[in-house]
């Protein structure tokens, strides 16, 4: 998850060994935040902290409060990251292990079922350092964080499907804010299956 300060984007991607996962974990609204939901999803709850933030929520407020009422939210992981930059993770303690969070500035990194828990602070700085100018490189250096995790361990159970959401200002007025929403669900290669979709939309 990361947030530009040039262009005010706001970026989420998820990479799991399950099915679905652009349909369930990743949220964002141009201006609002964005947020992620994983371990044991539950879409509602994204949509719900979204509407906390755009309310004026710190991320932290947002998240306890719908968790609040969340009967499951011991297994919940949620990482939430604002427009103007406040965060908050939270992870629940019957998350599926290993879990871990890494924050740094304005790029936040969760992960579950990991088979090592430093991957989301090495996919953390591997971002950080890159010098990302504009969608593309934006792209490419979020795509490339989640290969690394992959080749450091990655998911106990394996990394399968793939989504992207980026938001900001579109060319297609205020009411639609996806830059960039990619997806790609159970492949045996999904880093190759993205990668390949990028290229046609001339982002790799």
């Amino acid at each position: 998850m990361l947030r530009t300060r040039e262009r005010g984007l706001l970026a989420v991607v998820s990479v799991s060994g399950g099915v679905g996962v652009g349909a369930k974990v990743l949220w964002a609204r141009a201006g609002v935040g964005a947020v992620a939901v994983q371990a044991y999803a539950n879409p509602s709850l994204g949509i719900e902290i979204l509407e906390k933030l755009d309310m004026g929520m710190s991320s932290a407020e947002a998240v306890k409060t719908v968790l609040s009422g969340d009967a499951y939210r011991e297994y919940r992981q949620v990482a939430v990251l604002k427009a103007n930059g406040d965060s908050f993770t939270y992870t629940g303690s019957r998350a599926p292990p290993f879990t871990s969070e890494y924050v740094d500035g304005n790029a936040i990194c969760i992960g579950n079922t990991l088979k090592d828990s430093s991957i989301p602070e090495e996919m953390c700085k591997y971002i950080t350092s890159q010098d990302i100018c504009d969608v593309k490189s934006l792209v490419k250096a979020l795509i490339t964080s989640l290969i690394l995790g992959h080749r450091l361990g990655g998911s106990r159970r394996g990394d399968r499907s793939l989504a992207m959401l980026i938001v900001g200002e579109t060319l297609y007025g205020k009411t639609y804010d996806r830059v960039v929403d990619v997806r790609v669900d159970y492949s045996i290669k999904p880093f190759n299956a993205v990668i390949k979709i990028l290229r046609l939309l001339n982002l790799w």
